[in-house]
């Protein structure tokens, strides 16, 4: 048999973990929900350091460091006009 002061720890830490898990799985309220996500804004030299080199693969302009996609692929000119 467990003492008493042993059994009210026992019972205190179930308790309490309980608790964390349903704080931890309660929904927000869409109120404070359309608040909260915030889109982290980057330095120019983060934006800088992401863009693709010359030669990597590209669908648009903005992708590549040069801001030139020609064919695919990051370029140092833009493509000739017909």
């Amino acid at each position: 048999m467990m003492p008493v002061t042993q059994r009210l720890l026992v019972l205190t830490a179930l308790l309490s973990l309980l608790l964390a898990l349903q704080v931890q799985t309660a929904p927000i309220d869409t109120e404070w929900a359309t608040g909260l996500i915030h889109r982290a804004k980057r330095s120019l030299l983060w934006r800088w350091n992401t863009l693709k080199p010359v030669g990597s693969g590209c669908r648009d302009h903005y992708e590549c460091g040069t801001n030139y996609c020609r064919k695919h692929t990051c370029s140092f000119y833009k493509a000739q006009q017909a």
